[in-house]
């Protein structure tokens, strides 16, 4: 029992390292998570049931989910009741404010997908919380096609029950407390009380015990969330929808069975599995059906799943005779007794969590913070002060008090007056919000999360809840009726779709603020902007407002570039893979990423999708043509050993992940100066950036370096008179500056393929061994390649020639002759060779063997002139900063230098080790220099002459 100020300072001290450990052991988890629901209607605000007529009908919501929400979002809904209905669940947060956060963003991404469908079906959609409006018609046909056997029938079966007042949508609040704090706790108890028990047996009397605590306040959430004081009326034989003076239509509406809210279920954990048992043997409850306003969860997966057959396997049993039942028959009584079977597993699971089912949606987003700030504060101030709402038995008595008292919340909201959960006597809503707030503050206080309460306390005081406010609005609108047409709702859910699009940009502008769960949501974030940046007509765009660059304090210019590679390596933009492997939507989402931190910047941006990979291309206001050109990308190989590379870290001195030193650190370190710079206000240096999304892959389609510049050629005539490639040019791992390399090789890509006859192998008029034909077409162009390329040299400065594959036939197929052999050919000339020469004999040699030949890249490699005098300011430059003459060096591995017009490209970048291994990383000290060195770069360039 924490009974001073100091007993509540040690708990919170407790609570919150349990809560760091938890964020640090598992980022992934959280304690708290919501499900949002939401009714899809057509423009007259009728819920959308079926797409297409006949055998190609098929449920509103299949079609949603499979064809129109993004492929990386339709997995986060879920099927409910009816064609109309969706449902979205949250990752778990460890903050209230991540799981509302998400929550909005997922609400705005429907909004968005139900744009497009509006779009494509040519009618304005709109999603609605709450009790539909229109009074409706439902049977077995309501029911999505997209439910297996089992759920479907225990759908038809509640829809026989229940009808259309399962056609609600609300908000499911997931609350519960950080596994290390009930670890530390179970394992410190006294022997004499924790006895045999495990982990398990603690937590499941935790949650169960929570539960049966949060039921009492349970009226309290109805009112501070109400938000639904319309319902749909018949008036004279018309239907109209009705301002009523209820503010929880839907609470008034959705089924809350007696039967399955029985005295004694959550008094205890034993009690529970007892009382739970006996429900399913009776048939009362049949399905995850289990309707109390707030119920103990498992960590289980849905029921349907836990017993694993589907309808089609059961049909092919009885099909074939395998059992003995009738088919017909016995698919339907399996299916039931799958049903039954699962119920019985669940029942046993262990807990993990408290459900509280009571809330309805449409609120600002701080009132969505305050209503799940509220319950996870009340949890763990049960879990503090277990005497705390104890009085609360679970009996008869009290089960029928709350009853009553979340019928009135329902109907009167916060102006109720109902029966103190505690003692029974009468109360008022408010004071009775109010005194719970004030029992609860001393532990807000200890966690600093008073002002995540700040809007219910403003009700407490009088102010209006969502619900009260729409009947305000509503009656100034409507004066001296209470009938809602049409066009009202049509304006309340556009001016819905507003306010998420603002609060999706305070989201956006705030999100480098988050003390937790930043990653969860950039995430999300990122996809969906990358959507709605390729989709002019979605009605939120998910970035920052206008002008705002995401930017915290930061103690030095390298952490703030850290901290951007960190979010750049999260995003896994493979491009160097066979195709099924390459992930396109990754690289957009990082192209997406650039153009949007480079636009909010303020910064002149263009992006190049002609092809599958994009590029960015940013400049400095009023910078059309600038001569010297920065250059880098943004795509990666493959992780390795597995996208565990993509969870960037922190060791000493270095920075590891896939692409922190190939070369997204150097990437960040050019944006961050882009924005510095340009923010410090003109006259701007005369540079530019171009940053593609396939160098990994030799940038060979657009849009890699070559086509940018040839389409700006085109456009404008413009070609950089420098340019400089980033590609780490520290090789050791040590460097502080790397060098400066003036010559790097170029990079031919080629592949020979040989035709031949399938046939069998054992006929004397088997076809040739195409595997002997590339063999020796191997050695012959060794031969060639000896001819035109230095292959040997007294240093590593010399050309390379390798075949990194040879395909032929089928592996395990041994009698059969193949029809097609490749051969792969990779080459690494220096500038001082010529590739056309090479290419010129090649091409002969095939024609002559009647071979064919793919061209994927046949590049020079280059050589910067000394005397061009934007190299002189980057030498300069260089040397100041490094206090020592720039270091000149050639570069082996091909970079984009090599599309450098008339060869005037250099390699300048950063320190890393084991670029496309399983030990990349980036020398962090070598960030700064660079960054200053761009600096003093930058301040030279004005003395050369721009013609």
């Amino acid at each position: 029992m924490l009974s001073s100020t100091a007993d509540i300072g040690r708990f919170a001290d407790k609570y919150l390292l349990a809560r760091q450990t938890a964020i640090k052991d598992l980022p992934a988890g959280g304690t708290t998570g919501l499900e949002i629901e939401l009714n899809m209607l057509d423009s007259h605000f009728h819920p959308l049931r079926t797409v297409g007529t006949g055998p190609a009908e098929r449920s509103f919501v299949d079609v949603l989910r499979a064809e129109i929400l993004p492929r990386w979002l339709a997995d986060r809904s879920q099927l409910e009741v009816f064609h109309w209905m969706i449902e979205w669940a949250t990752r778990p947060y460890y903050s209230p404010a991540g799981a509302v956060y998400e929550s909005r963003l997922l609400e705005a991404s429907l909004l968005n997908a139900l744009a497009h469908a509006g779009r494509a079906y040519g009618e304005r959609l709109y999603a609605f919380h709450g009790n539909l409006l229109q009074a409706i018609d439902v049977g077995h046909g309501s029911i999505p096609g997209g439910w297996n056997l089992a759920k479907r029938r225990y759908l038809e079966r509640c829809v026989d029950m229940y009808g259309p007042a399962l056609a609600t949508a609300g908000i499911h609040a997931n609350l519960s407390l950080p596994e290390t704090l009930l670890s530390w706790d179970f394992l410190h108890l006294p022997a004499s009380e924790r006895g045999d028990a495990h982990l398990d047996d603690f937590k499941n009397g935790v949650y169960i015990d929570g539960t049966r605590r949060m039921r009492a306040f349970a009226a309290l959430f109805i009112a501070t969330s109400a938000s639904t004081p319309m319902r749909p009326e018949l008036r004279d034989g018309r239907p109209v929808i009705a301002l009523t003076a209820y503010d929880s239509n839907r609470n008034l509406t959705f089924p809350s069975p007696a039967s399955l809210d029985i005295p004694h279920l959550y008094r205890s954990h034993a009690d529970y599995r007892r009382l739970s048992y006996d429900l399913v043997r009776r048939g009362i409850r049949f399905g995850n059906n289990n309707w109390t306003a707030v119920r103990a969860r498992s960590f289980a997966e849905p029921v349907e799943r836990l017993i694993a057959v589907s309808a089609e396997q059961l049909h092919e049993l009885y099909g074939q005779g395998l059992y003995a039942a009738g088919e017909a028959a016995g698919v339907e009584a399996m299916a039931g007794e799958i049903v039954i079977q699962n119920l019985l597993a669940r029942i046993d699971l262990p807990m993990s969590r408290v459900e509280v089912r009571t809330d309805e949606g449409g609120h600002s987003l701080e009132t969505d913070v305050a209503n799940l700030a509220f319950k996870e504060l009340l949890l763990i101030w049960f879990y503090a002060q277990p005497d705390y709402g104890r009085a609360f038995r679970y009996d008869d008595d009290d089960l029928s008090r709350v009853r009553r008292n979340e019928r009135l919340a329902a109907m009167h909201g916060l102006r109720a007056e109902i029966e103190d959960p505690l003692t029974g006597s009468p109360i008022p809503m408010r004071d009775f919000l109010r005194r719970t707030l004030d029992e609860i503050t001393p532990l807000a206080e200890a966690f600093g999360r008073s002002a995540d309460v700040a809007p219910l306390w403003e009700m407490a005081a009088g102010g209006p809840s969502t619900a009260e406010a729409v009947r305000a609005r509503l009656q100034g609108l409507l004066p001296g009726t209470d009938v809602v047409p049409v066009e009202v709702l049509q304006q309340l859910a556009t001016e819905r779709e507003a306010q998420v699009a603002r609060e999706v940009e305070a989201i956006s502008d705030g999100l480098a603020a988050m003390p937790d769960g930043r990653a969860k949501l950039e995430d999300l974030l990122g996809r969906a902007r990358d959507d709605a940046r390729r989709e002019p007509g979605a009605p939120i765009r998910f970035r920052p407002s206008e002008g705002r660059v995401l930017d915290t304090r930061f103690p030095d210019k390298t952490a703030e570039i850290v901290d951007l590679a960190v979010r750049l390596i999260q995003i896994p933009s493979v491009t160097n893979a066979p195709a099924p492997r390459q992930r396109l939507d990754e690289v957009q989402r990082a192209s997406t990423f650039v153009y949007d931190y480079l636009r909010q910047a303020g910064l002149q941006v263009r992006i190049f999708e002609q092809g599958s990979y994009p590029a960015v291309l940013a400049e400095f206001p009023g910078g059309a043509g600038a001569p010297v050109m920065l250059n880098g990308h943004f795509d990666v190989v493959e992780p390795e050993p597995d996208d565990s590379q993509f969870e960037p870290r922190l060791e000493g001195d270095y920075l590891w992940g896939r692409g922190a030193a190939d070369m997204k650190t150097v990437v960040a370190t050019y944006l961050v100066w882009m924005k510095d710079t340009v923010r410090r206000g003109g006259p701007f240096p005369p540079v530019n950036l171009l940053l593609v999304g396939n160098e990994e892959i030799g940038e060979g389609e657009p849009s890699g370096t070559p086509h940018v510049l040839g389409r700006l050629n085109e456009e404008s005539g413009y070609a950089p008179r420098l340019l400089i490639a980033g590609e780490r040019t520290g090789e050791r791992g040590d460097e502080r500056m790397g060098e400066v390399c003036v010559q790097n090789r170029g990079l031919m890509r080629l592949e020979v393929a040989a035709h031949g006859t399938r046939g069998h192998t054992g006929l004397r008029s088997a076809a040739a061994d195409l595997s002997a034909v590339l063999f020796q077409v191997r050695d012959e162009l060794q031969a060639i390649f000896e001819r035109h390329l230095t292959l040997a040299a007294d240093d590593a400065w010399r050309s390379q020639v390798r075949f990194p594959y040879v395909s032929v036939g089928e592996a395990g197929i041994f009698n059969v002759t193949a029809e097609h052999g490749r051969l792969g050919i990779e080459i690494r000339p220096i500038p001082q060779d010529d590739v056309q020469a090479i290419l010129t004999e090649v091409q002969a040699f095939c024609s002559l063997r009647g071979l064919s030949l793919t061209i994927a890249a046949a590049e020079n490699g280059v050589a910067c002139s000394r005397g061009n005098p934007f190299l002189g300011c980057l030498l300069e430059a260089v040397a100041e900063v490094s206090g020592r003459d720039a270091v000149l060096g050639r570069k082996l591995p091909g970079t984009s230098a090599r599309f450098a017009p008339d060869g005037q490209g250099v390699v300048w970048g950063q320190t890393g080790v084991g670029p496309h291994a399983a030990d990349e990383r980036h020398y962090l000290p070598s960030i700064e220099p660079y960054y200053r060195a761009l600096d003093r770069f930058a301040a030279r360039l004005s003395s050369v002459p721009r013609a």
